[in-house]
């Protein structure tokens, strides 16, 4: 990164964990703060794109999303460094189980509280369905990786049965990859995101299923109880396995 004086000193180190195609780094030096530098080329370039315009969006709706401190794409490469944000991932974190839950709820609560009219970026179950028929088309997507209800299904059976049957839409404004590694929850239980790149208009369904089974399957079934109570709302056993089953094609 020659043409970033800012990091001539710094130690760049490559992530190998959480990657989405683009390369990811963890840059350190004495006396600065943690950033990281992400670098997409060619078919991700587009992809990063929309991290960093999601990223400043949310930033601006007062969302805790990384500060992005500068962007350059030069010679068919797009590069971005943050800051990071303070805290761990949730499924690495410190604090105790229940005021983990009780946060990781309240944060998706207020994200979901956001008015989806005045986002710009759609996530809709149209536009989810599409980028997974796209995935199943390409051979994109492994079922090896698939939940075990739905171990023996090919990916284009499940995409069938997912187009047949859509369920009505309560559109927020959705993270739209809610795993657990993607937030960053500190000493005091505040909750950031990161891999922002799908966040948009959506179902919140598609936060809430994926974050449920993850919190299930890390913490127990009395967390996943713990995160839907706390959330405030009736669950919807049904569309939760709706949108769990769409999330396996991403």
């Amino acid at each position: 990164m020659s043409r970033w004086p800012e990091l001539a000193r710094a130690q760049i180190e490559p992530v190998t964990e959480g990657m989405s195609g683009a390369d990811l780094f963890r840059v350190t030096e004495d006396g600065q703060p943690l950033r990281y530098l992400k670098i997409a080329r060619d078919e991700m370039i587009a992809p990063l794109r929309n991290e960093i315009a999601r990223t400043q969006w949310l930033r601006s709706q007062g969302i805790r999303v990384p500060e992005i401190l500068r962007v350059e794409e030069h010679n068919g490469e797009l590069a971005m460094l943050t800051a990071a944000l303070p805290g761990s991932p949730a499924d690495d974190n410190p604090l105790s189980d229940d005021l983990l839950i009780d946060a990781l709820a309240k944060a998706m609560a207020v994200l979901h509280r956001l008015a989806p009219a005045a986002c710009p970026f759609d996530e809709s179950l149209a536009v989810r369905l599409a980028v997974a028929a796209k995935a199943v088309a390409t051979d994109d997507v492994d079922p090896e990786y698939f939940e075990p209800r739905n171990h023996g299904i090919a990916p284009a059976v499940l995409l069938d049965r997912l187009m047949a049957a859509p369920p009505a839409e309560d559109i927020v404004v959705v993270h739209g990859d809610a795993s657990l590694n993607n937030l960053i929850v500190d000493a005091d239980g505040h909750v950031g995101f990161v891999d922002c790149g799908n966040a948009g208009r959506g179902d919140r369904y598609l936060d809430l299923a994926v974050l449920a089974v993850e919190i299930e399957e890390t913490f127990g079934a009395d967390a996943a109880s713990r995160f839907i109570r706390a959330y405030g709302m009736p669950w919807n056993a049904e569309k939760a396995r709706y949108f769990s089953d769409l999330y396996e094609l991403f």
